[in-house]
Formats: structure tokens, C-alpha cells, sequence
């Protein structure tokens, strides 16, 4: 897409490097004097030039720009062509009323019915050409008179004139060229990017911040069809006013869209507030100019300090992808003010396509990371359920049962029920990346308690420090105790110790095992690797786990990331709420 894109940003360039500067006679600032008479004779013998007080002629200094609606006009002016063109040329004419055009005398184009009311007026297109052979452009001076009304129009245009232009064919074709496909190419890239996120979101999940760079692109690729239109089929000139606030509409709604995108992405709260804010805001900018320009240039101005702003507060709160967003919005701003880019040819589409790819090659390395993390969590909890189902632990449990089943049916009832409870423990557990450290403290305390009616001999874990507000993945301390009956044969009462350290910035967790009898060992390393991989999964690189033995003793080190207060608050409902949930099936089964 960046490829397809570059490619046809070249192009156009070759074409305007190709295009000789000398080809266009510029008549944009040519000054009109106004003809008086019958109007109907406008461009023919026998108007006069509009007179004073004192019946002197007025000096020409009357601007197209300052064509009003509802009015008629007799304009005349006199322009030089450096030297005859030894080609035909072209008259490009872009402006708000019905007209017809006199060189030297002859009529050479008529674009509607000029008329002194609207009644008798012909509306024109607002775009309009007409060929000029090289006779009719001799070196020299020439004579230009403007047949114009514009009763169809509206003072609420302040600027209805945009071109008047003597130019190549081909520079023509160009410029026109230019300034439709171009907008187009770029128009059909944010339509594939809205399917894209629309099958997404409809198959895979529905992410807020997904669902608005959907709306953001399909708005953004509705103004750019809106704004290639007037090169790409043209209208009558009373349709330009509708054409512009489709404009305005569409660059209100992307302004106010882009900067919630934004707040959504970063999970801003008072969404709702936020975004009404940003409306009203962006509404009442539309107040500070006339112009339909400015105003679509202040929305977007708007928009993206709007943007910076909710960036920078990210950024400081330490948010997930804040910087890539900063530097995106940075440089779409400075895009944007550049002054070689004028904002209502190209500054804006620039603009808007830059920040939209931008994000767009963010989101797809969001969603790859998002995948590559939902594949490595199912493989984890397929682990986690391979090892609660081990062979060799089922086989030991069951022979247990049917021998106390025959020496004490009540220690034998109370050994299925913890049998039954660190199943169902991880059955749940499996299904989250994190639980509180005191449901797996409850995990290990029951599996100890298995462990013990096994060996007959009392097996304990005592814990100091403080376990408020501290989460971890499932079963990885579980794993280490596994580890040590797995590699120690315990024929005695076992003490196993576990010590909570906490810092500014990170908690430690130690479990002290001892080493009794090591048997050879014989694993392949899988719970090991099995901790690991639910570290990584979880804090993302930032935090480690370490062994080793020191005297009669194994130590079992992990240095974990603390999570922000709000999120401890969150996630302690939760293990409450998990906790309750677990009780009650536990007393279910129990009535049973």
C-alpha cells in the first residue's frame, strides 16, 4: 500500500516537473472595469466605460474577487501575451455565475445564460474551458470582456472566483488529472482499510478504538470524494454552496472523531463528557471565519492539537504505545503547517492520509502482538491442563483413595473433595492470563493438603509479608512446589517457606524448599519453561525468575512489576467476587 502510494506521489511530480512554467499566462490578478449600457449588448460595440461624477472613466480596479450574488456584470480588461503560441491554448474559467466571454470583440465561449434575473439566468458550470487557436492569441494586447449574473448564487460564498487562466492543453489535462486521481487512489485505500477493520471487528473482536478508525477512514475517504468531484464531474455553479458544506460537514465530524479515537485507544475515562466537549469546541471555531477554507483549516487545526494534547497526558501516565502515538500526531501537525503544502489543494488530504496509514501500520502491529499473545496464552492453558492431568499423579491419587476408602472412609472423603477442588481451581484458573496471589497461596495450601494424606506426613507453607494487591499467572507457584516433590523424596513433616518483599517499583517473591534425598533428574524442563512463558505472556519482559541452591535448601526467586492502584482495585472485585463464586460451588458439591 506505501509502495502503491509513493509510486503515485512520483508520478505526479514528473508531471509537474515536466510541465513548463512558461506554458500558463496567469490572469488571476487582472483588474476590470465595469461597461455601462444596455446589458444585453455586453461585448459588442457601443457600451462605454463606467463613468464618474465627473464623467471621467473609472480606473480598472475591479477584482473578480469581489463579484457579489444576485448581481450582473459588464467587465472589460486588457491582458499581454508575451509571444504567439504556436499551439492552441486554453481559457480555463472557474467561477460562481453564468457566463459568456469576448476576445478582442468575438464571442468565444458561453458557459449557461447570463441574464438580469434569475428568472432570465441560464446557471453555468462551475468549471469551464474553452480552446483559443493561435491566431486568436497573437502577440500583443488583447481585449477581454466578461458577460457574468450570478442570481443563483449565495452571500454566504465569500470567494466565488477561483481560476482565470491561459494554459496548455496538456497542462490542463494535468493539473486536472491531478487533482482527481490522486484523491481517488487514496479514497479507495481508506475504503479497504474500512472492510479490513469492519470484517475484523465483525469475526475477530469489537475494540471501541477500532470501530472509530473504522468511521474515522470511511469519513475521511467521503471527503476526498467530495473534493475530487468538482474536477471529476463538475456541477452547476448553485450546487458549489451544498458541495461546501458537505466539506464542512465531513471535516467536523473527522475532527471531532480523530482526538476520541484517541481517547478510546488510551482508554480515557468520561469518554462521553470528553467527546461533547471536543463538539462544542469544534462547532464554535466554525464561528471564527466566513470562509469555508479557514473553517474546515481550524477544525482539523483543532483536531490535532486537540490530539497532541491527549498524546502528551498519555505519554506522562506511562500508557501502552503513547510515544508511537505522540510521534504520529507531531508529524502530521508539522505536515500540516507547512506552508508549501496549501491546506485546501493538498494540505489536508496529505495530512489526513499520513495520520490514518500511520495508525493503521500501528493497529496491525497492535493486532499481530494481540495474536501472537492469544496464541501463547492458549498454549499455556493447554499446558496448564496437560500438567493437572498427569498420569503418574492420577494413578497415585486413585490408590490412595482405595486404601483409605478400606482404613478410614472419612479421611478418604476429605481427600477427593481437595482432589476435586484443585481440579476445579484449574479448570478456572486456566482461562486468565492473572489471578491474585492469594487464590494460588489457596491453590498450593490445597495441593499441599493432597500431598500430604499421600505421604502421610504433615506438609505446610508458611507465608510472610504482605499479599494485598499483588497478581501473578496461574500455577507458577504450584509448579515450583511440583518441582520439589518431584526431585525430593519427603518422609518427614516439610516446612516450605514463602517471603513477600516489596519496593517502590516491584515486588519480590521468594520460596524457600528444602532439599531431602534429591532423586536423579529425569524431567524435560517443561515446568521451568511453563513459568516462564506466563511471565513473559503477562509483564512482557519485565519480570524474572531465578534458582538455586544455597546449603539444603532451593530457592525460587521472582521479581514482579507492580500494577497501578486502580487496576489492583479492579482486580481485587474481581478475586472477590471469584473467590465467592468458588465457595459457593465448593458447598454445593459439599450438600451433594
Amino acid at each position: 500500500m506505501t509502495s502503491t502510494f509513493t509510486k503515485c506521489l512520483l508520478f505526479v511530480l514528473l508531471l509537474f516537473a515536466l510541465d513548463p512554467c512558461h506554458a500558463q499566462v496567469d490572469l488571476m490578478d487582472l483588474r476590470f472595469q465595469h461597461l455601462q449600457g444596455d446589458f444585453s449588448q455586453c461585448g459588442k460595440t457601443g457600451l462605454t466605460s463606467l463613468t464618474d461624477q465627473s464623467g471621467q472613466p473609472v480606473q480598472a480596479g475591479f477584482s473578480l474577487h469581489d463579484l457579489k450574488a444576485m448581481q450582473h456584470y459588464c467587465l472589460s480588461a486588457q491582458f499581454l501575451m508575451p509571444k504567439t503560441p504556436t499551439r492552441n491554448k486554453v481559457l480555463s474559467f472557474s467561477l460562481l455565475a453564468a457566463s459568456e466571454l469576448f476576445l478582442d470583440g468575438v464571442k468565444v465561449g458561453r458557459n449557461g445564460k447570463p441574464g438580469i434575473s434569475a428568472k432570465e439566468e441560464i446557471p453555468g458550470f462551475i468549471e469551464y474551458s474553452v480552446s483559443l487557436t493561435p491566431e486568436q492569441l497573437q502577440q500583443g494586447m488583447h481585449s477581454l470582456v466578461l458577460k457574468l449574473s450570478s442570481y443563483h448564487g449565495n452571500n454566504q460564498i465569500k470567494n466565488p472566483f477561483y481560476d482565470l487562466s491561459i494554459t496548455e492543453q496538456h497542462s490542463l489535462y494535468v493539473a486536472s488529472n491531478t487533482g482527481i486521481i490522486l484523491p481517488l487512489l487514496l479514497a479507495g485505500a481508506l475504503l479497504l482499510v474500512v472492510l479490513l477493520f469492519s470484517g475484523l471487528t465483525l469475526f475477530y473482536q469489537r475494540h471501541m478504538h477500532w470501530v472509530l478508525f473504522l468511521i474515522l477512514c470511511l469519513v475521511a475517504s467521503c471527503l476526498l470524494v467530495v473534493e475530487a468531484w468538482r474536477g471529476l464531474f463538475g456541477y452547476l455553479y448553485p450546487f458549489h454552496l451544498i458541495r461546501l458544506y458537505l466539506v464542512a460537514g465531513l471535516t467536523c465530524l473527522f475532527s471531532v472523531l480523530l482526538p476520541v479515537y484517541f481517547l478510546a485507544y488510551f482508554r480515557f475515562k468520561r469518554l462521553m463528557l470528553i467527546t461533547g466537549i471536543l463538539a462544542v469546541l469544534t462547532v464554535t471555531t466554525t464561528f471564527i471565519s466566513p470562509y469555508f477554507d479557514h473553517k474546515s483549516e481550524v477544525m482539523f487545526g483543532v483536531a490535532l492539537v486537540a490530539s497532541l494534547v491527549i498524546c502528551i497526558i498519555a505519554y506522562k501516565r506511562q500508557k501502552s504505545a503513547s510515544k508511537r502515538g505522540l510521534v504520529v500526531v507531531i508529524c502530521s501537525l508539522g505536515l500540516f503547517l507547512i506552508p508549501a503544502f496549501h491546506f485546501v489543494e493538498t494540505g489536508f488530504g496529505l495530512s489526513v492520509c499520513f495520520l490514518l496509514f500511520s495508525i493503521l501500520l500501528q493497529l496491525l502491529r497492535q493486532f499481530v502482538h494481540d495474536r501472537q499473545k492469544a496464541a501463547l496464552a492458549t498454549q499455556l492453558e493447554n499446558q496448564l491442563l496437560r500438567r493437572s492431568l498427569q498420569p503418574h499423579f492420577l494413578m497415585n491419587s486413585l490408590s490412595l483413595v482405595g486404601e483409605l476408602l478400606h482404613q478410614s472412609p472419612r479421611q478418604a472423603e476429605e481427600f477427593i473433595q481437595a482432589l476435586g477442588r484443585e481440579f476445579r481451581m484449574l479448570n478456572e484458573y486456566a482461562n486468565h492470563t492473572q489471578i491474585a496471589l492469594t487464590q494460588e497461596l489457596e491453590l498450593c495450601q490445597n495441593y499441599l493438603e493432597i500431598m500430604s494424606a499421600r505421604l502421610q506426613k504433615k506438609c505446610t507453607l508458611q507465608v510472610e509479608g504482605d499479599l494485598s494487591a499483588i497478581s501473578i499467572p496461574p500455577a507458577i507457584l504450584l509448579t515450583v512446589l511440583e518441582n520439589a516433590f518431584s526431585h525430593n523424596k519427603y518422609r518427614q513433616e516439610t516446612l516450605f517457606e514463602l517471603h513477600i518483599h516489596r519496593s517502590m517499583e516491584s515486588v519480590g517473591i521468594a520460596m524457600k524448599l528444602p532439599v531431602v534425598s534429591p532423586r536423579a533428574h529425569t524431567g524435560t524442563g517443561t515446568g521451568t519453561h511453563y513459568i516462564q512463558q506466563s511471565l513473559q505472556e503477562v509483564f512482557d519482559g519485565r519480570a524474572s525468575y531465578v534458582t538455586e541452591q544455597v546449603g539444603d535448601f532451593w530457592h525460587a526467586r521472582f521479581q514482579l512489576p507492580l500494577i497501578s492502584e486502580t487496576h489492583f482495585i479492579n482486580r481485587d472485585e474481581f478475586y472477590i467476587e471469584s473467590v465467592q463464586k468458588q465457595t459457593k460451588k465448593t458447598h454445593e458439591i459439599t450438600d451433594r
